[in-house]
């Protein structure tokens, strides 16, 4: 015998657990999402520090082009950044260590360069450019050009 009233079948619509499926489904993918952008906006924010960090040792390049030919040598004695695990992740580097610092965005990037030369007129100068990361995890972009005394 058929139900009368407002002509729908006991079946139509949806349960309470199909509700619950689509929900989880929805919730799971939406984090999915979240997890993407996250991820996406980390991998911009090194991608800025690392192109920073070449126009800051493209600077220095650029200083050294302008300095008389006496005056381009490496730099001096001392440590990169703040603390000894910097002194001693970059102990290792040409030229002493030392070098100056640049503070762009709020990040200190640290120069140390070596000048190598090559011929009595011709000088390689290697510019690296340090920095550390939130997670105190040191990075580095180095930067080579010859320079010739004409």
């Amino acid at each position: 015998m058929r139900r009368r009233g407002n002509g729908h079948s006991p079946e139509a619509g949806f349960s309470l657990i199909e509700v619950l499926v689509a929900l989880t489904i929805l919730a799971v993918g939406l984090l999915g999402l979240a997890l993407l952008q996250t991820t996406a906006i980390k991998g911009n924010a090194i991608a800025s520090k690392s192109s920073i960090a070449v126009q800051v040792a493209q600077d220095k390049l650029e200083w050294f082009r302008n300095q008389p030919w006496a005056g381009i040598t490496s730099s001096n004695g001392g440590t990169i950044g703040d603390n000894a695990t910097s002194a001693a992740v970059y102990a290792t580097l040409p030229g002493n260590p030392g070098g100056d610092s640049v503070v762009v965005g709020g990040t200190t990037f640290s120069r140390v360069w070596a000048v190598t030369p090559v011929t009595g007129n011709l000088r390689t100068v290697t510019v690296w450019a340090c920095w550390m990361d939130e997670k105190s995890v040191w990075h580095n972009v180095m930067l080579s050009s010859d320079l010739a005394n004409l």
